[in-house]
C-alpha cells in the first residue's frame, strides 16, 4: 500500500542526511557542481527515501519531490549544493543506488 500523504514530502526526511554526506563529499575534488547535477542528486534522494515507504508510482514520486524541493529544506539543500565540488565517479554512483546506504556510500 502507498503512503499517499503528503507529510513525508512536506518533511523532506531526505534533505538532512543528503546535506550531511553532500557536505562532506563535496569538499575534496572534482569539479563544482551545477544546478541540474543538484537537482539530480535531490531527486535521487527523494526517490530512494519514497520508495523506501513504498512509494513507487512515478507521478506521485515527482509531486512529492517538487514539493519537499518547494520547502525549506528543499531550499537549503539547493543552495549549500550548489558550487560544492563532486567527482563524475560520485554522480555515477548515486544514478545506480537503489538505497539510502549505497547512496550515502557514494557520497
Amino acid at each position: 500500500m502507498q503512503d499517499r500523504s503528503p507529510r513525508s514530502a512536506a518533511r523532506a526526511p531526505f534533505a538532512a542526511p543528503l546535506l550531511l554526506g553532500l557536505g562532506l563529499a563535496l569538499a575534496g575534488c572534482g569539479h563544482p557542481a551545477t544546478k541540474d547535477e543538484c537537482e539530480e542528486l535531490f531527486a535521487k534522494s527523494a526517490e530512494i527515501e519514497l520508495r523506501g515507504q513504498n512509494v513507487t508510482d512515478p507521478k506521485t514520486i515527482a509531486d512529492r519531490t517538487a514539493a519537499a524541493r518547494a520547502t525549506p529544506r528543499g531550499a537549503e539543500f539547493a543552495a549549500q549544493c550548489a558550487g560544492k565540488r563532486i567527482t563524475q565517479s560520485a554522480l555515477a554512483c548515486v544514478r545506480k543506488a537503489t538505497t539510502v546506504d549505497q547512496f550515502d556510500k557514494c557520497l
